[in-house]
């Protein structure tokens, strides 16, 4: 099933939980990736932004996770996945929104992971480095554009001043560790904070 939820809004996130619900069964596994990116610092960027980073980045997490922990303690079983990022664990200037969002979503794991310790079910953050989305992509041929220089270049540069690797982060292989942590193996793991950032964040 397809829902168009506004994540701004409680109640309709509600209503896609239970059409979820209904869908399948029962949600056992929650994997929350919305995001929005709204730049700007504290300075620049506008309430109604702010808000929006907020409501979507945030508070949907909580919502979606509030409204599946009932069919998951009955089952005794399930697995929530949220997805923060590498700038959940570091920081750089003019994204205030999506910087203090994705940290707290890191917080909101970590109590997630201690309230249901005991009932079968594990929450753990995932926090990728640069993958090639759409708009990384289009962030990219516009540096190339502004620079005179080859998409190609564009790129290598970007990634190179982020990834010791020097390649993006495949969007696959995000996948493939939200995969593993609902696996059998995965299901010591909650809790966690797993860097999957090509190497960004070594110190």
């Amino acid at each position: 099933m397809v829902s168009r939820a506004d994540l701004r809004d409680p109640a309709q996130i509600e209503q896609m939980m239970q059409e979820a619900a209904s869908f399948s069964g029962g949600v056992d596994i929650l994997v929350n990736n919305a995001v929005v990116r709204n730049p700007g610092s504290a300075e620049e960027l506008s309430i109604r932004d702010w808000d929006d980073a907020l409501a979507v980045n945030l508070s949907s997490s909580f919502h979606t996770a509030r409204l599946a922990l009932p069919s998951m303690r009955k089952a005794g079983w399930g697995r929530i996945i949220n997805i923060s990022s590498v700038y959940g664990l570091t920081a750089t200037t003019g994204r205030i929104a999506y910087i203090t969002t994705k940290t707290a979503l890191i917080g909101l794991t970590r109590s997630l992971a201690m309230d249901t310790a005991n009932a079968g079910i594990t929450c753990n953050a995932l926090c990728p480095g640069t993958v090639p989305t759409p708009p990384i992509m289009a962030k990219i041929e516009g540096i190339a554009a502004s620079k005179g220089i080859s998409a190609t270049q564009a790129q290598r540069e970007y990634i190179s001043a982020r990834h010791p690797t020097g390649r993006f982060v495949a969007m696959e292989n995000v996948g493939a560790f939200a995969v593993f942590l609902c696996s059998d193996a995965g299901s010591d793991i909650t809790g966690a904070v797993l860097p999957i950032d090509a190497g960004w964040t070594i110190e």
